[in-house]
């Protein structure tokens, strides 16, 4: 019979779970706790505590052999020595968002040991981190999941090798520039660098990102250039580039990939639509909410056959099977948008 502990809105300062305890799952919440204590031989496999007062990792954390899930969030915690950490080898799942984590590192410089063996989850988001040096998840070999979200990272060194990662948020920092030459994620399919201020892709996307399914790069500071490297990324799926800097996408060849099943160009300065390239039908092209006011049919693929434009002075959205007689059926409609900055926008408000 597994046995719990729960402590919710407590003034609880102290917490001491003796040796040889056999609770399974001690749950920690809305408590004063400043300091705890863990003997040895416990059976505990889940702890979670949550709106804390504490300002470190408790020192005998490495006493819990059998913990497979560990949540610290929402307390004071400033630093992190990762070493406390790594000896678990039943450590499934480390939550540690939602602190004042401003300094992540490792201690040991550990060369024949296998740290963190298990260690397949990890968020860090919602803390104060500047700077991340990618080579401290080096020795997590059963990374799959890693969450940096939310954070003040405007600097990121070191290779990030991982060879498990399935899935990397970066989002809401501060980045303006990542160097990804040395990367090795070949199981990545999953990356979000939403909310920051790249105006140009990290070096070597292409190379490092190569089996990346799902990319978004949302609210940046991204030109139109972008485009040719996102091309080399041949097993993009989807791909999400709103509410940047681009004013005109070439859409050829060189830039679609051709397993591309979803491009969002939403919330950009596009002025025009020419699509003369699409490798299939499956491909759904989103350009809402932009300043396009022309369309040269002649220079839109035939293959097309889902396209939004709502929220554009001229929205000639729509979605069928085949797009054989698409110009004689659709029915375009002409808006008056404020937001661009066009003589024919103008004109047409004023019709």
């Amino acid at each position: 019979m597994h046995t719990t502990i729960t402590v919710i809105g407590s003034t609880l300062r102290g917490f001491v779970l003796e040796d040889n305890a056999t609770y399974y799952t001690v749950c920690l919440e809305k408590t004063q706790l400043d300091h705890i204590y863990f003997g040895m031989r416990c059976n505990l496999e889940t702890l979670k505590i949550k709106h804390s007062k504490l300002e470190q990792l408790p020192q005998t954390i490495g006493n819990l052999e059998a913990l497979q899930s560990f949540t610290l969030s929402e307390s004071f915690v400033q630093a992190i020595d990762l070493n406390l950490l790594a000896e678990l080898p039943r450590l499934v799942m480390l939550d540690l968002s939602k602190n004042r984590l401003h300094s992540l590192y490792d201690s040991c410089a550990r060369t024949t040991t296998h740290p963190y063996p298990l260690l397949s989850e990890l968020y860090l988001g919602e803390n104060k981190l500047k700077c991340i040096n990618m080579d401290v998840f080096r020795p997590m070999v059963s990374l799959t999941w890693l969450d940096l979200s939310h954070n003040h990272i405007s600097v990121v060194s070191g290779s990030l090798v991982a060879t498990s990662l399935i899935s990397l948020n970066l989002s809401y920092n501060r980045l303006v520039e990542m160097d990804c030459c040395g990367w090795v994620i070949p199981k990545l399919y999953g990356m979000a660098i939403n909310d920051n201020r790249f105006p140009a892709l990290p070096r070597c996307l292409e190379h490092a990102f190569q089996n990346v399914t799902r990319l978004t790069f949302d609210t940046n500071q991204l030109l139109p250039d972008i485009m040719f490297q996102l091309g080399r990324l041949t097993n993009i799926e989807f791909l999400s580039l709103t509410d940047n800097k681009l004013t005109h996408v070439p859409l050829n060849e060189s830039t679609i990939p051709k397993q591309l099943k979803y491009l969002n160009l939403g919330h950009n300065n596009l002025k025009r639509l020419d699509v003369p390239y699409v490798p299939s039908e499956d491909l759904h092209i989103d350009v809402s909410s932009n300043c396009i006011s022309k369309i040269d049919w002649d220079r839109v693929s035939a293959n097309l056959t889902k396209l939004g434009m709502e929220g554009n002075p001229l929205d000639c959205s729509f979605s069928i099977s085949t797009r054989a007689d698409i110009q004689s059926k659709l029915v375009c409609k002409k808006h008056c948008i404020e937001r661009c900055d066009s003589e024919t926008s103008e004109t047409e408000c004023q019709l």
